[in-house]
């Protein structure tokens, strides 16, 4: 096989990088499901049994007892709460630092490394997408459909980018860039999915299997 795209067809380079993106993209999104998932903290009822007497039933005593139980339960709740919200900034630490290597990667620490690892294959297509040249288009795609496509590749390459650079952003604590996080995956699935219709539509997809 080629390694660069010509008038047979892609190459081998650019077949390698769009299945190492479909791969990395599927175990990302796995992850970061997952992850949000695992993360949740479950809402505990801090009222103490007996609180329903108090006010009345219960001397001032007992009441200060209550409320010291009451207290506990919240700030114990309040700290784990905490603790999941920093699970994934810990995890950009441990990478940077490496102490993840050691005792293995988390869930969160995997969810930072294939972001960045993203990065990577994303700016790599964009800088083998500039110099090199695409081979023809298929006959069986439509003008139309060309057009699309056209549209909706460096809509998919710029979103490569932005959508994990934006995910790092806030595990470093930015949290001003979560409208720009959520919109920048409605628009990846968007376009991705437009992408898939086409080629599958048009029985394209056979063009980039590794064959």
């Amino acid at each position: 096989m080629r390694l660069r795209n010509g008038e047979h067809g892609y190459g081998a380079v650019t077949k390698l990088l769009h299945w190492l993106t479909v791969a990395l993209l599927a175990a990302q999104f796995t992850v970061g499901y997952t992850m949000e998932t695992d993360t949740d903290v479950p809402d505990v009822a801090c009222d103490p049994a007996g609180e329903d007497r108090s006010g009345g039933d219960t001397s001032d005593a007992e009441d200060e007892q209550l409320d010291l139980l009451e207290d506990r339960c919240e700030a114990a709740q309040d700290r784990r709460e905490d603790e999941a919200d920093d699970a994934v900034g810990t995890a950009w630490s441990d990478l940077w630092s490496g102490d993840a290597l050691g005792d293995g990667l988390t869930l969160p620490e995997w969810h930072v490394l294939l972001g960045l690892s993203i990065i990577a294959v994303g700016a790599t297509r964009i800088v083998w997408r500039r110099t090199t040249p695409l081979p023809p288009w298929d006959p069986r795609l439509t003008d139309a459909d060309r057009r699309v496509l056209h549209v909706v590749e460096p809509v998919l390459l710029g979103l490569l980018i932005v959508v994990p650079a934006t995910g790092i952003a806030l595990v470093v604590g930015t949290d001003d860039l979560v409208p720009l996080h959520v919109a920048a995956h409605l628009c990846f699935f968007a376009a991705l999915a437009v992408h898939v219709f086409v080629v599958v539509r048009r029985h394209v997809v056979g063009r980039m299997l590794p064959l």
